[in-house]
């Protein structure tokens, strides 16, 4: 894991906020991949992502954006890899407090492989294909 924000309670993303993602995440890849060539960023096509202050700073970080269909769960890999994992170890737990949900958030990151990121983004390439290819429409089935 390279970089993960969890937001205050209450708050929403927006493009300030998007923005200020994408500069911290820019920090993390110089500590931890300080020898990277280039950035190729996935990332949907919701409001705070292609508002202009948001392709302001991807263009200043130079990062390029790859091509994203709208409505495609299929093809992030945050949808497919990361949340269904999570979901299932949040499954029946209660939180008394948000620091509580924020800890085990921090427990479940903490206790996945490098395996487990790895497999995330070696799948990506040729998910991305298939959905591309077939136009964005859901093509993988849900568990």
């Amino acid at each position: 894991m390279l970089y993960f924000e969890l937001l205050p309670q209450g708050r929403t993303v927006n493009a300030t906020t998007c923005s200020k993602q994408l500069a911290s995440l820019d920090m993390a890849l110089g500590e931890k991949r300080p020898r990277r060539s280039a950035v190729h960023l996935l990332h949907d096509n919701m409001r705070p992502h292609v508002a202009k202050a948001t392709k302001a700073k991807l263009q200043e970080l130079n990062w390029d954006t790859v091509p994203h269909p709208p409505y495609s769960p299929d093809i992030a890999s945050s949808d497919y890899h990361l949340f269904r994992p999570l979901k299932m170890f949040l499954k029946e737990k209660r939180f008394a407090k948000y620091e509580d949900l924020k800890m085990a958030v921090f427990d479940f990151f903490d206790s996945q492989s490098a395996a487990f990121w790895k497999k995330g983004i070696a799948d990506l390439p040729k998910r991305w294909l298939t959905v591309v290819t077939n136009d964005g429409q859901y093509i993988f089935t849900r568990k």
